[in-house]
């Protein structure tokens, strides 16, 4: 019997986010925290659903001349490195008039330049996966598969070798915004566990879930990592569809979805070295 993740199986236990309704809240939620990552917004959701922003003690003193009142319950997120830190909802500190444009972050335009997505593909090349573009008709926007190949970087003045395991496939004909959300579906099926790639231990096993059950942990990856970034996406249109239609959502990983995020923009801050567990010995 496969081991559940331990929020999954609260979740699971209790009933919470089954609804559609629930899990459309939960998106949005973690959409608006853009400045925190997606694991730790869903634990605010736990804790404080209603959350406007939140900051650590310190972060409200330096940035905005705000504390803690007398008495405020802290929220617990993961930290870093470490264990957990203490951080403060907006409501529960008073101080200086708090700044109203953090309350919507702005939202960046949906343009994505050629050389933005050269340096994304390049990042995700360190990551192991591979980026190839056909000349494929219009309904097929990309594909990724399980592959066993070789890369090279540049160590300390010296060539060395790591693992690639994942290989993907776009459309050229596309614009460079529908390139970026297909790859970031193909990598929410590849880091939700939906391959098996047995180099990547570091990705959950979950490739025996039922077509359905995979397409919306996908999309629901591509959705939020797009709405995050502030750029328009085609899983708006299929998840909305979806919640609209059926008031429970399938039997997916809320878990496996909001740490699948995290992995993608980790990709999207910067990857220059290959993954310890990929380089060869």
């Amino acid at each position: 019997m496969k081991a559940i993740p331990a929020l999954d199986k609260l979740f699971e236990e209790v009933g919470t986010y089954r609804s559609s309704a629930d899990y459309a809240e939960l998106l949005l939620f973690v959409k608006k925290f853009r400045h925190m990552a997606p694991y730790n917004a869903m634990l605010l959701h736990v804790q404080k659903p209603g959350s406007t922003y939140v900051a650590s003690a310190y972060d409200w003193q330096s940035r905005f001349d705000r504390k803690p009142k007398l008495g405020a319950r802290p929220l617990v997120i993961l930290r870093p490195f470490g264990p957990v830190a203490f951080v403060y909802e907006l409501g529960d500190t008073e101080g200086k008039e708090f700044p109203k444009e953090l309350e919507s972050p702005f939202h960046a335009s949906g343009e994505i330049s050629k050389e933005r997505l050269e340096t994304i593909q390049r990042s995700m090349y360190y990551e192991g996966i591979t980026t190839d573009e056909q000349d494929y008709a219009t309904a097929m926007a990309g594909s990724i598969q399980v592959i066993d190949g070789i890369g090279e970087f540049n160590a300390a003045n010296a060539s060395k070798r790591f693992r690639l395991i994942f290989g993907m496939v776009l459309n050229k004909n596309m614009p460079n915004a529908s390139k970026l959300a297909t790859i970031f579906h193909e990598l929410g099926h590849a880091f939700c566990g939906h391959l098996h790639q047995p180099s990547a231990k570091w990705l959950p096993l979950r490739y025996g879930l039922t077509d359905n059950e995979a397409e919306f942990e996908a999309e629901s990856v591509c959705w939020l990592v797009c709405e995050r970034l502030g750029i328009g996406n085609p899983s708006a249109a299929y998840l909305s569809g979806y919640l609209n239609k059926n008031d429970e959502i399938p039997n997916i990983s809320i878990d496996a979805v909001l740490k699948a995020v995290g992995m993608i923009e980790r990709i999207l801050s910067g990857v220059n070295t290959p993954k310890k567990e990929l380089i060869i010995k």
